[in-house]
């Protein structure tokens, strides 16, 4: 099945999911330059998420007190307090509110799940789970009026380091099995050692908490703009062990 991932905002307690936006909710699926998903959290980190701690969490690595990262330490004592002590997933999808209706790719999704909570509503459920905080006597209202924004430079304010996605170069270890149908078929199936520079965006990676790992930026301050910051060093490659 493999891990399926959510940006999480822990000071606002607010998260955008992948799948609200047609996309798959793995860190590969999740890493194409430019796409909608990626457009909607970086316009995030240039207006509200601005100088919040964020995390792309993955729902298969139990979070633990750590008290040098203060991201993953607010998640974790969120955790406490939400009766899900450890488990990351449940406390962001059961505490937190989902903002991904607030963007124009999410309309066809994010209106059907709508749809189901309404009839849910309707016909009496009980548990029916209002995932996005709507006012059912109003249920669109406000939503899907945002278009997301793509900028130049991704910035790491607490490592004084940025990055171009278009110009850095990615190193990408241990990749995924590669099929390759017109090979013999003893050779159909290979595993690289690595591949240089495929297409992918890394700020995913570089803020993931995840089973396969934790990114290093994790616990860092990021935010996003169209001029070189003054006085931070440009990251030109990054390498990317999945």
């Amino acid at each position: 099945m493999g891990e399926y991932y959510n940006w999480v905002n822990v000071d606002r307690k607010e998260y955008i999911c992948p799948s609200d936006f047609g996309l798959g909710n793995k860190l590969m699926e999740t890493s194409n330059p430019h796409n909608s998903f990626l457009c909607a959290f970086r316009e995030l980190l240039g207006s509200e998420w601005r100088d919040s701690r964020i995390v792309f969490l993955g729902d298969s690595k139990e979070l633990t007190k750590d008290d040098k990262n203060e991201t993953l330490s607010i998640l974790y004592r969120h955790s406490e307090e939400s009766g899900h002590k450890g488990i990351g997933i449940d406390t962001i999808f059961e505490t937190y509110t989902n903002i991904s209706s607030w963007f124009s790719a999410t309309e066809t999704n994010v209106r059907q799940e709508i749809e189901y909570y309404l009839k849910e509503l309707e016909i009496g459920e009980n548990d029916a789970f209002n995932e996005y905080s709507i006012d059912p006597a109003d249920p669109y209202k406000n939503l899907f009026l945002r278009h997301g924004k793509d900028y130049r430079y991704t910035i790491n304010y607490s490592k004084k380091e940025y990055f171009s996605t278009d110009d850095v170069r990615i190193i990408l270890l241990n990749p995924v099995v590669i099929y390759d149908p017109d090979k013999p078929e003893n050779e159909r199936f290979s595993k690289p050692q690595r591949i240089d520079n495929p297409k992918i965006d890394p700020i995913p990676y570089l803020m993931r908490h995840g089973y396969d790992g934790i990114g290093d930026w994790v616990g860092d301050i990021i935010g996003v703009s169209d001029e070189i910051p003054e006085n931070f060093t440009q990251i030109t490659e990054v390498t990317i062990d999945n």
